[in-house]
């Protein structure tokens, strides 16, 4: 049995696991005393652990069974780890069998609101429709946050890998620009990519996986449980530490309720390291050279994320600053400090798309109104973190290649025989890399427009659509609550509008651009 595990296609595994992983919320069900819940986790994980295993061993059985059976077997496995065929068939079929136990621990949730529930938490989005979390058992809380941890250790090996090796410049601009490394882009019509698609073929696409997974998950687990342990020791119950770690390091923002617990700005201050290893995967091990070529304090993503985070920081506080009286500076100081504090932590939150809010915030929006902050945080989750890593939205290099070729067509307008300099990697992201990016922004915005011209269709007001469609192509389901004047209630959504954002979720953290591409590549195979 095991040589045909080792043969069996990803997707299979991938459920498999996800049956493992309800063992620990009925385990901690059992353990404090909601045996019913944990019941519900332990059937649901024994069940959906014994399917996938049918499935990887009949898919399996392809590679030595002889005749027109074993063909048959071959093929669906060879279909199994298509590319494309891999990452919708796990973001549709997850999120419906981690519905299963929600809706037998939830009494009287229909599945169509656990299902929204499940596909927000492993798009990593942290949209809720529980709009009373005390009322829900912390069983469910622990999958929920357990949900969106394993979508981010989803996004960093399996969508990493197919990424790599089908998308190429694309999906991270700084592929490509070293002069010895390869060419391709993701520029429709552009021949250079389209060896490397035909390449990511269904059977190196398992071993490519596998190796990610290997390299990524050990360190994506042990800065998970490091961090848990450092907020257990600031003072924060345990339980909510472990949901406040996974939060942060997957980027989902799912907490068991409001607020930042008893340890206040010390779990903030360890909590913004974590969010900030959102902003590069640099510090991920596995990271091609070419993403390493430049120093740490060079690194454009961090650089252009500090920029925008100061900004965004001394916009929602400095002018409030300058309008106080001299006479209240000395008195106000400590409340301006700690607005600051609450200003610079949701910024970061935000993004890095994952929503975390400072005990202080409410000191920034007694200061700048109630429009103010939403919408720079709006345009924060827009923006988005790291290229590669757990946070959705545009991208920060991305968003610094079109940047570069901005300026550079600027300084044509002024000199047009200029020559543009700056090294080979600066003019590579000035050129398919750019229009690359150019393409994903319009993708991106086409994607949030169809979103809520549906929304709109559906009676939802303007405003309160722009916010659900924006919270969830960027994967940003904590931005409900903070962009609009009142907070927004995804429950309060009719069924097709839920419908709606679910996909817009799911084409968010597929990132639009990923799909062109294997979409590209499988017409020209």
């Amino acid at each position: 049995m095991a040589g045909l595990l080792r043969q069996a296609p990803v997707l299979p595994l991938l459920i498999g696991a996800l049956g493992v992983a309800m063992l620990l919320p009925a385990g901690f069900g059992f353990v404090t005393g909601d045996a019913a819940s944990g019941r519900a986790f332990l059937y649901s994980g024994v069940l959906v652990t014994v399917l996938s295993l049918f499935v990887a061993l009949a898919t399996s059985a392809g590679s030595s069974a002889g005749g027109s059976a074993g063909r048959r077997r071959a093929a669906a496995r060879s279909r199994m780890d298509d590319p494309l065929t891999l990452l919708v068939a796990v973001l549709v079929l997850a999120p419906l069998l981690m519905a299963v136990p929600v809706v037998e621990a939830v009494a009287g949730l229909r599945f169509a609101l656990a299902w929204f529930e499940m596909v927000s938490s492993f798009t990593t989005t942290g949209a809720t429709i529980f709009d009373a979390p005390r009322a829900v058992p912390d069983t469910v809380h622990l999958w929920r946050g357990l949900a969106g941890w394993l979508g981010g250790a989803f996004v960093l090996s399996v969508v990493a890998a197919v990424s790599a090796r089908v998308a190429g410049r694309g999906l991270d601009p700084r592929r490509g620009t070293d002069p010895s490394g390869p060419q391709a882009s993701l520029v429709p019509g552009n021949p250079a990519g389209a060896p490397q698609r035909a390449r990511a073929g269904a059977g190196r696409l398992r071993g490519t996986v596998l190796a990610e997974a290997r390299l990524v998950l050990p360190v994506y687990a042990l800065v998970t449980a490091a961090v848990w342990i450092g907020l257990v020791i600031l003072g924060n119950p345990a339980f909510l530490a472990f949901m406040q770690a996974m939060a942060a390091i997957s980027t989902s923002g799912i907490l068991p309720g409001p607020g930042m617990g008893p340890a206040g700005v010390r779990a903030e201050a360890l909590l913004l390291f974590i969010l900030a290893l959102a902003l590069s995967r640099r510090s991920l091990p596995g990271v091609p050279a070419d993403a390493r070529a430049t120093s740490l304090p060079g690194d454009p993503e961090l650089r252009l994320g500090a920029a925008l985070i100061a900004l965004a920081a001394l916009v929602l506080v400095l002018p409030y600053w300058l309008a106080l009286p001299a006479a209240a500076e000395g008195s106000a100081l400590p409340s301006a400090l700690r607005a600051f504090w609450g200003a610079l932590f949701t910024a970061v939150s935000f993004l890095t798309t994952t929503g975390l809010v400072s005990n202080s915030w409410f000191l920034v929006q007694a200061w700048s109104g109630p429009s103010a902050p939403g919408l720079v945080l709006l345009g924060l989750a827009m923006t988005g973190g790291g290229v590669a890593t757990t946070a959705g939205g545009m991208k920060l290099m991305r968003v610094y290649a079109l940047i570069l070729q901005g300026r550079r067509e600027m300084e044509r307008m002024v000199f047009p025989s200029s020559v543009g300099g700056e090294g080979i990697r600066r003019r590579a992201l000035r050129g398919q890399a750019a229009v690359a990016s150019w393409l994903f922004l319009m993708l991106f915005l086409l994607g949030m427009i169809v979103a809520l011209a549906a929304l709109t269709a559906m009676e939802v007001p303007f405003e309160a659509a722009l916010v659900f469609a924006t919270a969830a192509i960027s994967t940003t389901g904590p931005l409900t609550q903070v962009a609009a004047d009142v907070p927004l209630s995804w429950a309060a959504l009719s069924d097709p509008a839920r419908a709606v954002l679910g996909v817009t979720m799911i084409l968010g953290r597929l990132e639009l651009l990923l799909v062109l591409a294997l979409v590209l590549g499988r017409g020209g195979r």
